[in-house]
């Protein structure tokens, strides 16, 4: 059982507690990623960089985050 005010999520394998609320750009901040550099899967489901600025993380949900590279 988790904390009051607190949830539990999975990215790219690894558990993470988070505070109740959050949304994936805040998840984002903590691992100084930027989102404009990443693609998101939330819970099996590609999302757009619009619905990803606005998803609220719940808990249980899981995360796949993988880094754009650009390159030539």
């Amino acid at each position: 059982m988790n904390e009051l005010g607190k949830i539990s999520i999975t990215a790219n394998g690894k558990t993470y507690q988070l505070v109740e609320g959050s949304v994936i750009p805040d998840f984002l901040q903590t691992l100084n990623l930027a989102p404009k550099r990443v693609a998101i899967e939330h819970n099996r489901n590609a999302l757009t960089p619009a619905e990803m600025l606005e998803q609220t993380l719940n808990d249980g949900d899981n995360l796949e985050i993988v880094k754009v590279v650009a390159g030539g």
